[in-house]
C-alpha cells in the first residue's frame, strides 16, 4: 500500500461521511495506488460547502489529502463560480490548483497547453453540472462536452469517473412494493451520455453505483516523434511533395 496514512484519514474520517459514496471513493483510491510514481488528477467541480461530505462528497478535500500522502502528486480543479473557488483554496494545500471558469473551455485549454505536471491524468472526475434527476438530459450533456474536451490527454489507463450517475429502470410497482421491469436498470443522471458512449466503444466499467467510473476511454499511450528531418532532396516544392516515378 502506497499511501497508508491517506487510508488511516479515510478511515477514520472521510469514510464515516461520504454516505452513498464510501465505497465508490474508496475503489476510486484503490486504483490511484496501482501507480507507484505522483498522479496527476482532473476535477471539474470543486468543494463549494464546507462539511457538506454527503451532499457535495468534498471531493477535492479527499484528492488533496490522497496528493499529500502521494508524493509529487497534483490536482487540477475549475468551478465558475467565484465564492467556490475561493472557499476550496481556503481549505486545500498548494498541491491543488483551482481556477475560476466554464469547465469546457478550461479543460480544452489543458488539452492545447498541458502543463509540465500534466504528462498523464490518471483521474478525471466530472463534477461539474448539477443534475435534476426528473431532467438529466443538461447536464449529461455538459459532462459529455467536458470528456470530448480533455479527451486528447486521455490515455486507457486514465479512470474517467462521473459523480451522480444513478441507474434508473422501467417497471411495474406491484401490491407488495416489487417491481416487473420492462427495461432493465441503466445509468442515468450526469454520466448517462458517457456511459452510453462507453458501452458503444468497449471501455471498462470499474464500478457502478452512485458513481460510475470508466477505464479505457482514453487511446493507448503512444510514443511522440521528434519532427521529421526533410533534407533538400525532399523538400516540398509549390505546397507539394516531389515524388520519384518508379520504373519497372
Amino acid at each position: 500500500m502506497l499511501t497508508p496514512k491517506f487510508w488511516s484519514w479515510f478511515d477514520d474520517v472521510a469514510s464515516p461521511k461520504l454516505a452513498h459514496r464510501t465505497e465508490s471513493f474508496r475503489k476510486i483510491f484503490t486504483y490511484l495506488n496501482r501507480f507507484d510514481r505522483p498522479i496527476a488528477i482532473i476535477e471539474t467541480g470543486c468543494v463549494r460547502q464546507r462539511d457538506n461530505w454527503a451532499g457535495d462528497g468534498q471531493s477535492t478535500i479527499l484528492f488533496d489529502k490522497y496528493a499529500e500522502f502521494h508524493s509529487g502528486s497534483v490536482v487540477f480543479s475549475v468551478n465558475r463560480d467565484p465564492q467556490a473557488t475561493a472557499l476550496c483554496r481556503s481549505l486545500v494545500g498548494d498541491r491543488v490548483r483551482i481556477d475560476t471558469g466554464d469547465s469546457i473551455a478550461w479543460l480544452k485549454s489543458l488539452t492545447d497547453a498541458p502543463p509540465a505536471e500534466l504528462g498523464h491524468v490518471d483521474l478525471l472526475y466530472l463534477d461539474s453540472y448539477d443534475v435534476d434527476f426528473d431532467d438529466p438530459l443538461p447536464s449529461a450533456i455538459h459532462h459529455l462536452k467536458e470528456l470530448v474536451a480533455i479527451a486528447p490527454l486521455l490515455s486507457d489507463e486514465t479512470l474517467v469517473a462521473v459523480d451522480g450517475s444513478p441507474s434508473s429502470f422501467v417497471g411495474i410497482h406491484n401490491p407488495n412494493n416489487s417491481f416487473n421491469l420492462l427495461r432493465p436498470p441503466k445509468i442515468d443522471g450526469k454520466g448517462r451520455l458517457i456511459a452510453e458512449y462507453a458501452a458503444q466503444i468497449g471501455a471498462e466499467a470499474l464500478f457502478v453505483d452512485y458513481q460510475c467510473a470508466w477505464l479505457r476511454i482514453g487511446r493507448k499511450y503512444v510514443q511522440r516523434s521528434h519532427p521529421i528531418q526533410t533534407s533538400d532532396k525532399r523538400k516540398r516544392k509549390g505546397g507539394t511533395s516531389q515524388r520519384r516515378r518508379r520504373t519497372s
